[in-house]
Formats: C-alpha cells, sequence, structure tokens
C-alpha cells in the first residue's frame, strides 16, 4: 500500500502544479502544445484543439509543453510557419510571470483546501490564547489569563502548534515574546521560560495553560488559510536553518522518506495522511520558487534579471544555466534518497 499511497499522492501534487501552469498559459494567450502527467509511454491521449492531453504510464512527473520560439517546432508543425506569435516568449512579461508563478500558487491553494476539509468534522481547536498559569509558575509579570501570544523568537504564531515548535527551536535558551494583551502588543526580551514539573507527576511543561476555541465554517477557512501560513512559515524556516548549519543534510527528506512517512500516517488515520499531504503541498509551493536554476523560482530569477537589463538573457546560456541546475538537484535527489534508504534499513 506504501507505493498506492505514495503514487496517489505525488501524482496529486503534480497534476495540481501542472494544471496551474496550464491554466495560466491558456489564460496568457500562450500556445500549450500539451499537457502530460507522468512520464513514459501513454496510456491515454487526446487531442483537443492545439493541445494534446495524455497520461503516461509513470505516475511521477509531469510537463506543459508551451510553444518556445528558442526551441525547434514539433514534429507536425510546418517550420515555415514556425513563427513567435502564440509563444512564451511573445508574452508580456506580467503574462509570463503569472504563468510562472501559478504552480506554486495552486500547489499551495490545493493545500490549503487539503487542510478544510480535514477540519471539516472539527469543532474545537486549540488556540494560542492563555487560560491560566500552572501552580507555582514564576513568570507572572510576562504572562496574563487573556494574552494572546504572536511571536516567539521571530516565529510568527498563526496557530496553537506554533508554539510548541517555537519553544522547542529555543530550547536552553531564553526567549523573545511577542503578545497581545487587552488590544495592546507587548514585547518581552530574555524571558527565561523552561519546562518543569509542576505537578509532581515527572512531566515536563512549560507552565502556561491554553485556551479551546469553537470553529464555524467561516472559522474553519480562516484557520485552515493559518495552518497552511504554519506550514509556509515552517518551510523558510527549515532553509535557514540549513544555511546557518543548525540543520544537517540528514534532515532532509526525498521521496522514499516522504512515501514512508504518507504510509504511516494512512495506517493511523486517512485525515492525519491528507493533513501532511496539505503540508508538502505547501511545502512545495515554497521550494519551488526558490531562485534555483532548473526550478520555476530559477525562471523568474531570469525574467528579474530580464526586467533590470530591459532584455532576455541569451537563450543559449540560460538553458546551460538551467541544465547545470538541474544537474545539480538530481545530485541533491540522489544524496537524499541514499540517506532515506539509509534511514529506513537501519530502523
Amino acid at each position: 500500500m506504501t507505493i498506492i499511497y505514495a503514487i496517489v499522492v505525488f501524482g496529486l501534487i503534480i497534476f495540481v502544479h501542472e494544471l496551474g501552469h496550464f491554466i495560466a498559459a491558456k489564460a496568457a494567450g500562450i500556445t500549450v502544445y500539451q499537457f502530460t502527467i507522468g512520464f513514459g509511454p501513454a496510456v491515454f491521449k487526446k487531442q483537443i484543439g492545439e493541445t494534446l492531453y495524455a497520461v503516461r504510464l509513470l505516475p511521477i512527473g509531469g510537463a506543459v509543453m508551451m510553444k518556445d520560439i528558442n526551441e525547434d517546432p514539433p514534429e507536425d508543425i510546418d517550420p515555415a510557419s514556425w513563427t513567435s506569435e502564440g509563444s512564451f516568449q511573445e508574452a508580456s512579461w506580467l503574462r509570463r510571470f503569472s504563468v510562472v508563478v501559478a504552480g506554486s500558487l495552486m500547489n499551495f491553494i490545493s493545500g490549503l483546501l487539503i487542510i478544510f476539509i480535514v477540519m471539516m468534522p472539527v469543532a474545537y481547536v486549540a488556540e494560542p490564547v492563555i487560560t491560566g498559569l500552572a501552580d507555582g509558575f514564576e513568570l507572572t509579570d510576562a504572562f496574563r489569563e487573556g494574552d494572546r501570544i504572536t511571536n516567539i523568537n521571530g516565529f510568527h504564531i498563526y496557530v496553537y502548534a506554533d508554539i510548541l515548535t517555537a519553544l522547542q527551536l529555543g530550547a536552553g535558551e531564553d526567549y523573545d515574546f511577542t503578545i497581545e494583551r487587552d488590544g495592546k502588543t507587548i514585547k518581552y526580551e530574555n524571558v527565561p521560560l523552561e519546562p518543569k514539573d509542576y505537578d509532581g507527576t515527572g512531566s515536563l511543561r512549560y507552565g502556561l495553560n491554553f485556551s479551546y476555541a469553537e470553529l464555524s465554517g467561516i472559522d474553519k477557512l480562516g484557520y485552515s488559510f493559518n495552518t497552511a501560513m504554519s506550514f509556509f512559515q515552517s518551510a523558510y524556516k527549515s532553509l535557514g536553518m540549513l544555511i546557518t548549519g543548525r540543520a544537517g543534510a540528514d534532515d532532509l527528506m526525498g521521496t522514499v522518506g516522504i512515501a514512508s512517512e504518507i504510509s504511516e500516517r494512512a495506517e493511523q488515520s486517512m485525515a492525519d495522511m491528507w493533513y501532511f499531504v496539505a503540508y508538502l503541498a505547501v511545502n512545495l509551493s515554497f521550494v519551488n520558487m526558490l531562485p534555483i536554476p532548473g526550478l520555476d523560482g530559477g525562471k523568474l530569477l531570469f525574467m528579474i534579471v530580464e526586467l533590470v537589463r530591459r532584455k532576455p538573457l541569451d537563450a543559449k546560456w540560460e538553458n546551460y544555466v538551467s541544465y547545470a541546475g538541474l544537474g545539480l538537484i538530481l545530485v541533491l535527489f540522489v544524496f537524499i534518497t541514499y540517506n532515506d534508504i539509509a534511514r529506513l534499513i537501519a530502523g
């Protein structure tokens, strides 16, 4: 079942991403020759107008093949009629921008919708609002009942889970808190908050009790958006930790590790699995926009350079840089996959 779950999840995420590019390209008046999900031999294909729609045997990956004047025309196109009309390059800068970012935007929206669906049967959720302090809690000047924690050490608190994450990331050091109290924003720096055994059971906790909020339909939509933003924040904070050395390459998870995680969560509950899928979709929306050649963010970087120079880069050099970026991504993929397999064998 692990393989089936992974295929469904990866296929869905990729389909949504490519669908975003496809819709934006059509709206921008760019000719789309092919909209493909998967690689290898086609198991289904149908020509509708100018576009060939195809589902291929290997369900990982996909592509939207737009008219590119810098490439050779498709086999069924007369080279004599191969002009810039309808090409990606012919579209205005803003229209091309919309095409480039549409894939990541669709991933974010799909993650948001999945969270909303998962949240539909949920009536109450914890919120980052203090309802009381544990007996013996000493920091009563900093924290009071009714306080809403909005930031810890620069980590924005979108949902209650962000508090747990921020406290864990800052464990062993003092914290900087931003709190909303009676309509005012209050900041406390170097707060020595640490977990203690407040009730004599041996269980360590921070001594802050938090409230639960009842969610109506519209509230669930707002909570889903906050959760999606929390996922997005986790993605770029994780990147920052990699850059600063607080996290290592061994902490990265590739397709093998993700497939294993999907399977484990599916065995616990399908809601938990789909919650993780939403996390993946939102993370992909961030990662794919990194300014790395070979990713959509790399394309956007070239477009920004074009905007500054007021003329596009030489297509030849842009292709060279993109191929180099794809090569580095492939090397990273192999490395992360090796670590995934090594962890599974060791575990």
